[in-house]
């Protein structure tokens, strides 16, 4: 019978005739020490596969916790992170803008003042044109100085936009899927607004 073609012992790397189609090794020792680290080998490979399947399921299960946290916050909580997203996105889309009632381009901060109030008219609290880039001193401080609110917002959205705002008084309670809702449109606008920019630029 010929002799089976010459290979490479994988242990030591030399050339050796293997009696089995299977042999990698010229001897017994290196057979022995090739199945030693074959088997380290496997038990490792094992051993990760464990530890990335207990990460996957510890994540899962933070997932989990989080999700269930979520659902126990009050309504006032979705209020409040959809008011923050809102307003975020008046800031930028004001960005360039003055002061909508003093008329100031410098303020230590910037605001997203609304026309009427959120307490006044919560119906309107995430209304657009209700809501514009306004200094912390005229929002904060003077009350929202909305004389000059007024005159200005006329010319930003009109007459009759202004109207409708005014007279608007029917009541609406958010509820928290609206505030989830309105909390991820309003992410997104704000993030295609600045991607148009910045491809504008």
């Amino acid at each position: 019978m010929a002799k089976a073609p010459r290979r490479k012992c994988k242990v030591c790397n030399e050339w050796f005739h293997p009696a089995f189609s299977n042999q990698w090794w010229c001897s017994p020792e290196h057979g022995t020490q090739l199945a030693l680290e074959r088997r380290s080998k496997e038990r490792e490979k094992a051993e990760k596969a464990a530890e990335k399947k207990r990460r996957r399921e510890e994540q899962k299960q933070k997932d989990k916790l989080k999700i269930r946290k979520l659902a126990l916050k009050p309504r006032s909580y979705w209020i409040k992170q959809a008011q923050q997203a809102v307003n975020a996105f008046i800031r930028e889309r004001d960005r360039d803008l003055p002061c909508i009632s003093c008329g100031t381009l410098t303020s230590a901060q910037w605001d997203a003042g609304h026309y009427r109030t959120t307490a006044a008219a919560p119906q309107l609290r995430f209304d657009e044109r209700n809501i514009h880039k306004q200094c912390v001193v005229c929002n904060q401080h003077k009350s929202g100085n909305l004389v000059p609110y007024r005159v200005e917002l006329i010319n930003r959205i009109g007459q009759e936009a202004v109207d409708e705002i005014e007279s608007n008084h029917s009541r609406h309670r958010w509820t928290v899927e609206e505030c989830r809702a309105i909390k991820a449109e309003y992410q997104q606008k704000l993030k295609d607004l600045r991607n148009s920019r910045s491809e504008a630029a």
